[in-house]
């Protein structure tokens, strides 16, 4: 993965403690943009809202089907 590429959140990464946007990003394959790489695990997210978010890379995954 790199900076501008596309990417949504796994459904596998759903368990009990997750949000509901959360959920909602999965579960509706919403594309969201990687802004930037804050170290080897953690990238900065762009939602479709406009807002940033700060996910785990092993919870994000470049298919979009």
């Amino acid at each position: 993965m790199k900076v501008g590429d596309l990417v949504r959140v796994r459904k596998s990464a759903i368990n009990n403690y997750t949000t509901i946007w959360f959920v909602e990003l999965a579960e509706n394959k919403t594309p969201l943009l990687l802004i930037e790489k804050l170290n080897r695990m953690y990238w900065r997210v762009l939602k479709p809202n406009g807002t940033s978010a700060f996910l785990s890379e092993d919870k994000l995954t470049k298919r979009m089907w």
